[in-house]
């Protein structure tokens, strides 16, 4: 018995139902989308849900995304929740990598700022020890 077949089993065992093939071929698309998630229904709160066996039997959660109807919707949940693809990801990176390279430039900034205020400081205080000196 291979993964897949011992998260069956195991969630069988739970009362949940494996759907191997539906109208919408949702779990067929499902499985193309990842070979290692498998659709199941709940019947305990009446939920389709995805669950992956990729760490099947360790102690990790097997559970992925859910919805109350099995549509296009479920597969969009999915690659939306799925961090590695495009659906966000890409996005997301992009945001973090901005916001660093805004951080910087703005210590970057604060650095110059108060390199700018020492340098006008030391000036002040040379024309007033000059002044003093001259005088």
């Amino acid at each position: 018995m291979n993964r897949k077949e011992y998260l069956v089993k195991h969630l069988r065992e739970r009362g949940y139902h494996h759907i191997e093939d539906d109208v919408y071929d949702i779990a067929k698309r499902i499985s193309e989308y990842d070979e290692d998630l498998i659709l199941f229904f709940n019947p305990h709160i009446k939920r389709y849900e995805i669950h992956s066996c990729t760490f099947f039997p360790s102690s990790r959660p097997t559970y992925c995304v859910g919805s109350n109807k099995l549509d296009a919707e479920l597969l969009y949940t999915l690659r939306m929740a799925d961090n590695r693809t495009e659906y966000g990801f890409k996005e997301k990176m992009d945001d973090v990598e901005e916001s660093i390279i805004r951080e910087e430039i703005r210590k970057k900034n604060a650095v110059e700022d108060v390199q700018k205020e020492a340098a006008k400081d030391a000036k002040q205080r040379l024309k007033m020890k000059q002044h003093f000196a001259m005088g």
